[in-house]
């Protein structure tokens, strides 16, 4: 296993973390990007994910993508942000490192953005942001940066659609209060093979429940889980 320089836990106050800190340094067989919820400091509580896969291959890395990762007034400019620095480094990793097999992992606010990346985003944010967040188009699976994504993890997400394949847990069956739809949707099951969609029943976030306790008790629970799970994609 081998942790990058940036896979080091900064302090809160994260936003001053330099870009050359959250760029992946080194190619090796599995790479894992995390992309922090709200407020987190670097990597985020998701780095649980990141240990979890790396203990079952010898050469595998991790690093954190860097975003604003805020709220309220901001958060549609910080989706935005996180889409666009998630697309270009996975893009510039994928181009230095060609052979590698590469991991997305988002948890709420960053599951959006993951799942954003991968489908296009945008719109009008319902609730207690109200923003309007700008368009991205989405990342075609059969891309040559596609095809080298056997992974994509998205936890807690507040764009959590009932009833698809790629849903995971109880709340599998629950909306979130902005539920992804239309040719957004259609985009994101296209990535049914590779996608993992984390949602506990009780949760706010993806499920409209009221215990926020769900919300963050994902890699307490389920790190061994989506680490099998990457396991498979690469060996199957």
């Amino acid at each position: 296993m081998k942790p990058l320089s940036l896979a080091t836990v900064f302090s809160v106050g994260a936003s001053a973390a330099t870009s050359d800190r959250c760029q992946p340094q080194n190619c090796t067989d599995v790479h894992v990007f995390l992309v922090r919820g709200t407020s987190e400091a670097y990597p985020g509580d998701s780095i649980s994910i990141a240990k979890a896969i790396c203990n079952d291959w010898k050469d595998c890395s991790w690093s954190s993508v860097q975003y604003p990762a805020s709220f309220r007034p901001t958060y549609c400019s910080s989706l935005h942000a996180g889409i666009e620095t998630l697309s270009t480094t996975v893009s510039n990793y994928s181009e230095k490192c060609p052979h590698s097999n590469l991991v997305i992992s988002g948890f709420s606010q960053s599951g959006q953005i993951v799942g954003d990346y991968l489908s296009g985003g945008g719109g009008h944010q319902p609730g207690a942001t109200g923003c309007k967040q700008e368009t991205n188009p989405p990342l075609d699976p059969e891309s040559e940066v596609g095809q080298k994504i056997v992974a994509a993890l998205m936890y807690g997400s507040p764009r959590h659609v009932a009833n698809q394949t790629s849903n995971v847990l109880v709340g599998e069956r629950f909306q979130s209060s902005w539920p992804r739809e239309g040719k957004q949707l259609e985009s994101l099951n296209r990535w049914t093979k590779v996608l993992r969609d984390y949602c506990n029943m009780e949760d706010p976030a993806c499920a409209g429940g009221d215990d926020w306790t769900a919300h963050t008790s994902y890699f307490k629970l389920y790190s061994v889980d989506a680490a099998q799970f990457v396991r498979f994609a690469l060996c199957s």
